[in-house]
This record gives structure tokens, sequence and C-alpha cells, in this order.
């Protein structure tokens, strides 16, 4: 958590929407992940997401972001905020909604409780905003009450909320919340368009391993939600996976996969999520870099 990182925690008891582990044990990966390249493999990028603010409003989203990433490591840049052309009615979402798209950190413990109630604190202040405080049933550490708190930056992006880790290395963790008759397809479209498969797999929770240095671990998770909930589509933000073999890749997804601009593909999940899927190959140069660097379509 100091821009200085150290690495994973352990598996909790609890369940609580894509926050149940803080693990980085990567000895179960399947024979799938082993046959990636090494470029690949060691693509800190490969999982990205992309937040459209209205008009005027990006500069403090991108600062407020890079703030709170900057706690796991200086130089990550997961996430990049643009703007739409023009401010946009939204509707209202239904009371309780779960948005479908959260963003974990899992914070070393030993640093002391102090550092990590600070960035609970900076999570308090504007542009952040709470948004709900999650009941656990399970162990969870009793002196950090806020380690269930989530936060939101505006309408429409993801949820983030802080765990701590009590070993092992510090996490970034890409969640998506899926219907539950849903969980068992979205684990395979993920899987497909990851390549690999989950290195800890649950009934209604898996992990899949991004990247992983001596700094930090960088995951992606799906849980499944109860029967009686859904999720809600983040509509100001969207998850880019870096893919190879567009090809090979478009007949099999279950939804329309169509170019929106040189290198670039859009599709859904089976939530309706929308997905870019980012093309290796083109524009190699930028592509291997920072994504902040590749323009996004107003799509959204």
């Amino acid at each position: 958590m100091d821009p200085k990182a150290g690495g994973g925690g352990e598996e909790d008891d609890c369940v609580d929407s894509g926050a149940e582990t803080g693990g980085s044990d990567y000895s179960h990966l399947s024979s799938t992940s082993s046959e990636l390249s090494v470029e690949e493999a060691q693509d800190p990028f490969l999982v990205s997401i992309h937040i459209i603010a209205d008009p005027g409003e990006s500069q403090p989203l991108q600062e407020a972001i890079d703030k709170v990433l900057a706690w796991i490591h200086p130089d990550l840049p997961l996430f990049r905020v643009s703007e739409r052309r023009a401010c946009r009615r939204r509707r209202k979402p239904p009371k309780g909604a779960q948005p479908a798209l959260a963003v974990v950190l899992f914070l070393q413990e030993e640093y002391g409780e102090e550092q990590i109630l600070q960035l609970h604190r900076t999570l308090q202040q504007p542009p952040w905003r709470h948004h709900h405080t999650e009941r656990v049933h399970g162990r969870f550490l009793p002196y950090l009450p806020c380690s269930q708190d989530f936060f939101t930056l505006a309408p429409g992006t993801p949820l983030w909320a802080i765990r701590p880790v009590h070993y092992g290395k510090e996490i970034v963790r890409f969640t998506v919340y899926c219907r539950h008759d849903n969980y068992a397809d979205s684990l395979r479209f993920y899987e497909l368009i990851l390549r690999r498969s989950p290195s800890q797999k649950k009934a209604d929770f898996c992990i899949f391993p991004i990247f992983s240095n001596l700094d930090v671990d960088i995951q992606f998770s799906l849980k499944s939600l109860p029967c009686d909930q859904s999720p809600v589509p983040t509509d100001s933000s969207v998850l880019e996976f870096r893919v190879r073999d567009i090809g090979e890749l478009v007949p099999l997804l279950p939804n329309p996969c169509s170019p929106i601009s040189e290198g670039r593909w859009q599709t859904e999940d089976h939530d309706g999520n929308k997905i870019l899927l980012q093309v290796l190959g083109v524009h190699l140069s930028v592509c291997l870099g920072d994504p902040r660097q590749l323009a996004l379509p107003q799509t959204l």
C-alpha cells in the first residue's frame, strides 16, 4: 500500500460481493494458462476499465482514481476517464440495484490499521461517495468495520472497496457480478476472452490471474448474485480486454461483435455488459503501453 507492495492474502470464510478472498495462489492454473504467450502472460493491461464522464468532469475523476491506485502502485494506469460530447439524462436505478462492476483493492495489513483507515477517509471525500455497506456473515477483521463499505465516483461507474490482506502481495481485483442463472455461461465467456481458466473456483465465485510481479497482483473475478438480485450494467464504464485472433474469437461469442475502430471491437456478455476487445498487433507500439493513449469511441 505504500507505493511499494508486498503480496496476496488468505481465503476468507465470508462471502462479500467479489471480495471473499485475497489469495494469490496460482498453483492451480490449467494448461490453458500455460499455453499463453509471454506477451499475454506478462501484460498488466490485459484488462482495463474506461469511464465516460460528463463534459468538464474527467480530470477530477481521473485524479481521484490515480490517487487511490497510488496506494497499491504509483504507476498503474488501469483506468482511463474520457468525456462524452454532451451531458445526458440518466434513468434512476431501482432501489437497491447492484452495479455489475466493482474494483476491490487489497491492502497489506502489516502497514497498520491507520493507513487503511486513511485511504477509507479518502474514499469519503468528493468526488467519491458512499454507495452501501455490505452485511457479511463470516470472519473479518472486527477493528476494521470500514472493510465492508462500497464507494462510487459517479452514476454508472464501478463500485470500489478496500480490504485488508493478511499476508502476501497487494491486489487490484476487477469483479463482474452475474445473474445467478447466467453464472456458468459467464464463466465460459470470460474463459474464452481471457484464454485461461480460474485459479480459484467455487460454486458462485471464481478468480482469474491476470498479472503478477514482486509488487502487485492483478486479478479478474466473477461473482454470482443471489437468485432474487440482478446486476445493473454500469452504463458509464466499460471493460476492455486485449485479445488475439479476433477472427477466431468472434464466431464463438454469444452476442454480435462488430468493429468500432481500427483494432477495436465491441460485444456484450450474457448480462448485457458492454465489452471492448482490443486486438493485439494493431498499432502494437501503443497497445503495449499505457491504455490511456487509446482514444475511446463515444459508444456509451
